[in-house]
């Protein structure tokens, strides 16, 4: 059958939860009841769907979608989306439940055939994730890379090649807006005149168990508000960061900080004071060119891990 809008979305950004929408809205559709909500709070169960509203993943290689004849939403991810996206994704994407705060981490084969970790893990820290857990200390490093360089961070390279190979007739849709109630509401608004699926919003409720469910929206802001003290030379208490927002300020401490590199250990700093006194002590006989920054003064920098390793 034809779909009134095919929903193309990288894992974890919320895709099942937008079918359900539009499905549900839609006059061109049966009301739905029910709601979509797991014991895991995504919007995974099954229900009553009309199939008339279409949701996949597109591939990371030509030809990308799937219907290109049909109208299409394309849910986008920008950079600034990352420090909270990458906090749950591996919880709520296909209901992995893997808590990457954990002191130590261990994977499922099902979990590693979603997430290409493997081979980076073997490639960078010669650890097999396979058979071995993931120590902290390597998980938080793990994703300081991926924030140091934010264009090679996978969420960012598919989205740049989805947006450059889109169907002709498809409405951008934001991940930020689904962490928004109003804004959430007027981007769908703007898809159903876009695509003309003639929606009908007349009860919002559903979106506020939505948000209840989304995992660390209280401190959604946590690592940039943490940023702000260190700027303004504010000592404040940062035991409460998970490994995400601690890799999050690792970056930018390297990214604004010649010569420095955040140590490689399980504990963190505690305090933002306690930066602030590293930063100003930093033995001098260490410094060095950071083999973790792809450019330095904006010119490429020519030890960069990723550059040598290709």
């Amino acid at each position: 059958m034809s779909h009134i809008v095919n929903i193309a979305f990288q894992g974890g950004t919320h895709g099942n939860y937008l079918r359900f929408c539009i499905d549900k809205f839609s006059t061109l559709t049966a009301n739905i009841q029910d709601t979509p909500f797991t014991e895991n709070k995504t919007s995974h169960k099954a229900l009553d769907y009309s199939g008339a509203v279409n949701r996949y993943h597109p591939t990371d290689e030509a030809p990308f979608f799937k219907h290109t004849d049909e109208p299409h939403i394309l849910i986008t991810v920008d950079k600034d989306d990352l420090i909270y996206i990458e906090r749950w994704v591996t919880m709520r994407a296909g209901d992995h439940k893997v808590d990457i705060t954990k002191e130590s981490i261990n994977l499922s084969n099902s979990f590693l055939a979603n997430f290409q970790w493997a081979g980076k893990f073997k490639k960078y820290y010669n650890l097999d994730v396979t058979k071995e857990q993931i120590p902290k200390f390597l998980m938080r490093d793990f994703y300081k890379l991926s924030f140091i360089d934010k264009d090679k961070n996978g969420f960012i390279e598919l989205d740049h090649k989805l947006r450059s190979n889109r169907p002709k007739n498809t409405f951008c849709f934001p991940v930020a807006s689904f962490w928004d109630k109003d804004k959430f509401f007027d981007t769908l608004q703007q898809a159903s005149e876009y695509l003309k699926l003639e929606l009908d919003i007349s009860d919002k409720s559903v979106h506020d168990s939505f948000i209840n469910g989304l995992s660390f929206m209280d401190t959604k802001d946590r690592a940039k508000d943490v940023i702000q003290a260190i700027r303004n030379n504010q000592d404040i208490d940062i035991t409460g960061l998970d490994v995400v927002e601690q890799a999050y300020i690792s970056a930018w401490l390297e990214q604004n900080n010649e010569f420095i590199i955040v140590p490689v250990c399980d504990q963190f700093f505690q305090t933002t004071g306690e930066i602030l006194a590293w930063l100003k002590h930093y033995p001098q006989h260490y410094k060095a060119m950071n083999p973790n920054l792809p450019k330095f003064n904006n010119i490429p920098n020519p030890f960069h891990l990723w550059n040598l390793k290709k």
